[in-house]
C-alpha cells in the first residue's frame, strides 16, 4: 500500500526542504530608481556620454570597472557607472593620462564619502 500524499509530507519532516523561495520580482519603478541597476547597453551609454565604445571600454578598463553582462553577454552600465565614466571623459579631455584618470576618481570619491585616503595627505599637526 502507498502512502498518501499528507503521510509522505508528514514523513519527510519539516527540515528536509531546504529550498529558498526567490525573492519577489522588483518593480519596473524600483529598478529604474536603483543607481545600481545595470540598464544602459554600451550603445546606449555612447551615446548618453556623447563618445564611442572603444573610449567607453578604455575607460572602463582605466577605472577597473567590471560592467555587468546579465544577458546576451552584453555590456550593461549603471547610473554609477556613467557618472563616474562621465567623470572620467571629462578628466581625460582635459589631458589626464588613463593612469592618473583612475586615481583621481578614486580620491575624489573618498573625499565625498569622508574616508581617509590612507596616507597621500599631508600629516595632521597636532595643537600643543
Amino acid at each position: 500500500m502507498t502512502p498518501s500524499a499528507s503521510e509522505r509530507s508528514s514523513a519527510r519532516g519539516k527540515g528536509d526542504d531546504q529550498r529558498a523561495t526567490p525573492p519577489p520580482p522588483r518593480s519596473l519603478a524600483d529598478r529604474l530608481d536603483d543607481p545600481n541597476e545595470p540598464l544602459y547597453t554600451m550603445a546606449v551609454a555612447a551615446e548618453l556620454l556623447d563618445t564611442d565604445n572603444q573610449t567607453l571600454r578604455r575607460l572602463g578598463e582605466a577605472l577597473d570597472r567590471e560592467s555587468a553582462r546579465p544577458s546576451g553577454n552584453q555590456r550593461r552600465y549603471t547610473r554609477r557607472d556613467l557618472e563616474s565614466l562621465e567623470a572620467a571623459l571629462r578628466l581625460a579631455r582635459d589631458g589626464h593620462p588613463p593612469q592618473s584618470i583612475s586615481r583621481i576618481i578614486d580620491l575624489e570619491r573618498r573625499i565625498a564619502d569622508g574616508s581617509p585616503s590612507h596616507g597621500t595627505g599631508a600629516p595632521t599637526r597636532r595643537r600643543p
